[in-house]
């Protein structure tokens, strides 16, 4: 883009699909709702895969995890080409479901049992590439779920375009509980590393299912010409931005492989697995919903704007708070988890929640970047973190597990600013509103690290489950306290929240809070600790107090 040119309208005329003209932008999108619904969702999902983890932690050892993320490793580099980016596509199309639907439906499918065959074939050089020849088999059996996974494509879409959310719970929790329970019998059976493959495999075979069950979306096989090529162009910059994601995401685990071998990577794929549980994941979560929100506003970039920012305050309100208690009571964290036989990968963690807050500030530039039709953006930027990193993290798994977690914090503050500059110049989002956005949860963030990271001072030699349950209590109080004073509209929105559960049910409560300004933001945090009783507490105390208003 020119350096005069109008960022309203760039993008605009290039890469868009479908060749119907311009609708006329709908009304601003209940992004809270959907992400309130999306992180249910999310919750019901990795709240069993967390347990999964948790209890495979005790009956495997890290060597069994190293070997199986390796072996995921090859497998994610095939996932992320199995429809060539058809499924985004078919988000952001402008044109009609029912015109774009088959000719997706046979895109995909195609494209997945090509992906799956490639896969197959590609296993021996895949486990000699990473160094481990015993991978072949496990990632063979893998690659009979990443074909299966590509039919699912077309339903998730449709609710994903359509905004529906709410309708992806069951796919998506019933096919994690499935398979957390199957990995855990097979652990306890001594299965070893094959219970975390043949779980894997299931599980996607009944999300799947459920998916094309969930969706009533009647889709038959169909081809056309001028749909297909404008879905592939699309898609196919998607896909290369998925590329570069999936090297930007496991370049560590793959470098940490090759040079410090399955122990050390199995303490850092369990150190990694909580902020990328709990904030990557929750990043991924709001995305799904702001790319859908923001696409239908492709054409109003101001309301385009205000939209983004309103997100960013959600997704910061709920990520700091996280990302500090993960850093300031890790060991307590880890212990309680997984043992003391993982305490190593305590220091890790503390690293990488730094990391975890920072990303989840600058990822969501990309679903702008996507809505407004310049995924060609995310090529550039994922290129440039890409070449950023090769080298530092080669280096530092040759130091330590610590080091590659700090490499990696250091590169995420480049891409934050890079990020920052690019959207002032594509929607003009100032630096000020920005921050403006982000800023105001973490005076109280803030707070609640200092006052956690004392009581695990205080309380060194403790048992850990009570460290982590003590200065966990503590900290919430003292996020909830200090909102009141950074963010006051923050804090009476969550009361009104409160007082709106009483004889309602969940959903209910956070259908009607969302019509409040600014109560999506703390529906979502509602959702994500369960903070309804603690406000009310809070709540009480006040008016103790004589500080009611």
């Amino acid at each position: 883009m020119g350096q005069g040119e109008d960022p309203t309208i760039a993008g605009d005329s290039r890469d868009r699909i479908g060749d119907e003209p311009p609708a006329a932008p709908e009304s601003t999108p209940q992004t809270g709702r959907q992400a309130a619904w999306n992180y249910l969702v999310f919750g019901l999902s990795k709240s069993s895969t967390l347990i999964m983890t948790i209890v495979a932690a005790r009956l495997l050892d890290p060597a069994d995890f190293g070997l199986f993320t390796l072996a995921l490793l090859v497998v994610n580099l095939f996932d992320y080409m199995k429809d060539l980016g058809v499924g985004a596509a078919l988000v952001q199309s402008p044109g009609k479901w029912d015109r774009l639907a088959p000719t997706g439906l046979t895109l995909s499918a195609i494209f997945g049992v090509i992906a799956g065959a490639a896969l197959a074939v590609f296993a021996p050089y895949g486990a000699e590439l990473v160094r481990q020849p015993q991978l072949t088999p496990l990632i063979r059996v893998l690659a009979i779920g990443l074909t299966i996974s590509a039919f699912s494509v077309i339903p998730a879409a449709r609710l994903r375009r359509d905004l529906d959310f709410r309708q992806r719970i069951w796919p998506e929790f019933v096919g994690s509980a499935v398979k957390a329970i199957l990995t855990i019998v097979l652990a306890a059976a001594g299965h070893g590393v094959w219970s975390l493959v043949w779980g894997q495999l299931v599980g996607t075979i009944l999300t799947t299912i459920l998916y094309w069950v969930v969706a009533r979306t009647p889709v038959v096989f169909g081809f056309d010409r001028q749909q297909a090529r404008n879905l592939i162009r699309y898609g196919s910059a998607l896909t290369g931005v998925a590329l570069l994601s999936f090297a930007m995401f496991n370049t560590d685990y793959l470098f940490i492989g090759m040079r410090r071998g399955d122990e050390q990577l199995g303490l850092y794929t369990l150190a990694y697995r909580l902020p990328d549980l709990l904030v990557l994941a929750l990043c991924n979560v709001i995305s799904e919903v702001l790319f859908s929100s923001l696409s239908r506003l492709q054409h109003a970039r101001e309301r385009l704007s205000e939209h983004f920012l309103q997100v960013m305050a959600v997704t910061m309100a709920l990520s700091a708070p996280i990302s500090v208690a993960l850093a300031t009571v890790a060991p307590a964290v880890v212990g309680t988890l997984y043992g003391p036989q993982y305490a190593g990968a305590a220091p890790v963690l503390m690293v990488l929640s730094v990391y975890g807050l920072l990303f989840s500030v600058s990822w969501h530039a990309g679903d702008v970047f996507k809505a407004i039709g310049r995924p060609s953006l995310l090529l550039a930027t994922g290129t440039g973190r890409l070449a950023l990193m090769v080298g530092p993290v080669w280096w530092a798994a040759g130091h330590s597990i610590v080091a590659v977690a700090s490499v990696l914090v250091a590169v995420e503050t480049v891409l934050l600013v890079v990020n920052t500059v690019l959207l002032r110049r594509m929607g003009g989002i100032t630096p000020g509103q920005l921050w403006n956005a982000v800023g105001r949860p973490l005076p109280a963030a803030a707070g609640m690290g200092v006052v956690m990271l004392a009581l695990a001072y205080l309380m060194a030699g403790l048992p850990d489950p009570l460290v982590l349950v003590v200065a966990g209590v503590a900290g919430v109080l003292t996020y909830i306290l200090g909102l009141q004073l950074s963010a006051p509209s923050l804090f009476e929105a969550g009361l009104a929240v409160v007082r709106s559960v009483r004889g309602h049910s969940a959903a209910e409560s956070a259908s009607s809070a969302v019509a409040q300004p600014g109560s999506s933001i703390v529906v979502t945090i509602l959702v994500v600790f369960g903070l309804s009783p603690v406000i009310a507490a809070v709540n009480g105390v006040r008016q103790l107090l004589g500080g009611s208003r």
